[in-house]
């Protein structure tokens, strides 16, 4: 009885490790994971975006905070931004003809180039980091003239 036992013992046991080791396989994340949050050639009211600025190139990328409620100055961009909105909600707003556009945690937006506008947070403050594509000496905002 115990030659049966012992052996059967052992077949039970691999089979466990190997259903152990298929479990464990699949719960595994891949070392990498990429996922693509905004690929276009538009801004978010459907602008095409035309040509980078000559020039040498320079990247800049910002972490902007907004207290809830927050009215930004009419402004615009005279390069090609986008941003990523990590909490809150922001509302954004074309000047010429008040066009809106509300985004919320976890969007990608492609900004505007030389159209006058503005965001407009919501009840809870507003993370977003921006990613600017220029060129040396060029502003990445310019404020409307009062």
């Amino acid at each position: 009885m115990a030659k049966l036992v012992l052996p059967g013992l052992f077949l039970l046991y691999a089979a466990f490790a190997l259903l152990r080791e298929a479990t464990a396989g699949e719960n595994r994340q891949p070392a990498v994971q990429s996922e693509t949050l905004l690929r276009t050639g538009s801004s978010w009211d459907g602008e095409p975006y035309k040509s980078y600025p000559a020039g040498q190139p320079e990247l800049s990328i910002l972490k902007i905070t907004l207290a809830p409620h927050t009215e930004l100055e009419w402004h615009s961009h005279p390069i090609p931004n986008a941003s990523y909105i990590v909490s809150g909600e922001l509302t954004l707003e074309r000047k010429k003809d008040g066009k809106k556009q509300r985004f919320v945690a976890g969007q990608a937006l492609s900004e505007t180039v030389d159209t006058v506008h503005r965001g407009v947070a919501g009840d809870e403050p507003v993370v977003l980091i921006v990613f600017y594509a220029g060129n040396s000496g060029t502003p990445l905002t310019q404020q409307l003239s009062r």
